[in-house]
């Protein structure tokens, strides 16, 4: 898990990722809004300039909220005015008139795909959590609460067992929607003080440990069949060590609101597993996916599974001090690794000379070339979260505090 640049120190890391994310923020605000047809951008040109995909995606509003929500908590100035737009496109535009989260908009913010989809659901959810913080908004407890009351009763797997990925499709399970429907539960409990959210995060932690975790091999699998039997439509177990990551952090999180030590537990095993078999051996970057004895089965490298081990690396020092994975320089060496591969890439091709503030989100292995065409808008969620909570760490902000530094 060697890193390109000469070796950092954190403190030297720490002030990068500040002075990164005192440029690109500020920067992103006039970039990343939609000025004409309100909402978000969904995705960039390498130098910067939104590109039309014919719609928006209702995840993308959420994120983009979350991060202009979590930046003005920072004093970022201007993000408390563009938080405050996407708020009111979030309330105007993406909710169905029974008050239940829509999927996708047109580019003009229509109405396109009104499906309750339990992915667009989590960051609708997410964002309304943030927003709270931020500004108090009674109306933002009033559509969670709404909208999780709605979920329940549309959108439960015939299982009896956690939900549908999109409504009335009984197919496969996934963990993934799931994992941010129990982030956006910790996150609306702890900032509103939600009843609803907090039984349902009490019951994403009862799925997750007693049906999506397997304690045989420290695993938590991606796709699952209609009795939650691990395996994809081919059988394959496929496991994203970056999930592990963001399960990791998610599992600490809980253990700090319910006082919960079976969930540091798992946590601890989720860890473990990741970082013996998750990461390349080559340029120590986290691969797409292994399965559960450890073989990579797609060894391609993207930038969140990074940014959420560095969450991951702050739960676990949060909790046990510096240790294997969590010392000072296994965090530097992430954050120089995460800069050299995706903020200030060194590849070939247009996005060679990036400009500062954007980002290559995913990259082939082991060419490390770009494995995209475009910047998805959608990756500045998990480069803020990750920048943030490390910050918010070294500043000694609690885990709840909203503080990003």
């Amino acid at each position: 898990m060697k890193a390109i640049s000469p070796k950092l120190s954190l403190p030297e890391c720490l002030k990068r990722t500040r002075e990164w994310a005192e440029f690109a923020l500020p920067a992103l605000l006039d970039l990343a809004c939609d000025e004409q047809c309100g909402g978000f951008a969904e995705r960039f040109d390498w130098v910067g300039t939104p590109i039309d995909p014919g719609f928006k995606r209702v995840r993308v509003t959420g994120r983009q909220l979350y991060v202009f929500t979590h930046a003005a908590l920072g004093d970022v100035g201007g993000a408390r005015e563009v938080a405050e737009r996407g708020a009111a496109f979030l309330k105007s535009r993406c909710l169905r008139q029974d008050r239940q989260f829509a999927s996708r908009l047109g580019s003009d913010g229509t109405l396109l795909d009104p499906t309750s989809d339990l992915y667009d659901i989590a960051f609708g959810l997410f964002a309304l959590a943030w927003w709270y913080k931020l500004s108090g908004d009674a109306e933002a407890v009033e559509m969670a609460d709404t909208a999780l009351a709605h979920l329940r009763e549309t959108m439960r797997s015939p299982s009896g067992r956690g939900y549908l990925a999109r409504q009335d499709d009984c197919g496969q399970h996934q963990q993934n929607p799931h994992m941010h429907l129990f982030e956006a539960a910790i996150f609306l409990a702890s900032f509103t003080g939600s009843e609803a959210a907090r039984q349902l995060a009490d019951e994403l932690f009862d799925l997750a440990s007693n049906t999506l975790f397997d304690p045989v091999t420290g695993t938590l699998p991606e796709f699952f069949d209609e009795d939650w039997r691990a395996g994809d439509n081919s059988g394959t177990i496929r496991i994203e060590p970056g999930h592990h990551y963001e399960w990791v952090w998610l599992l600490c999180r809980y253990g700090d609101l319910a006082r919960c030590p079976e969930a540091f537990a798992i946590a601890d095993l989720l860890y473990t597993f990741a970082q013996a078999h998750g990461h390349d051996p080559v340029t120590g970057l986290i691969v797409d996916a292994v399965d559960p004895a450890g073989l990579v089965l797609a060894g391609d490298l993207r930038i969140w599974p990074n940014t959420e081990y560095l969450k991951a690396q702050v739960a676990m020092r949060e909790r046990h001090g510096q240790g294997p994975g969590f010392d000072d320089m296994a965090i530097a060496d992430n954050l120089t690794r995460i800069f050299d591969h995706f903020l200030t890439p060194r590849c070939t091709g247009p996005a060679s000379t990036l400009p500062p503030g954007l980002w290559i989100d995913y990259l082939a292995s082991p060419s490390l070339q770009p494995k995209c065409d475009h910047i998805p808008a959608s990756t500045l969620y998990h480069i803020m979260f990750g920048f943030s909570e490390v910050l918010r760490h070294v500043n000694g902000h609690g885990p709840f505090s909203g503080k990003p530094w």
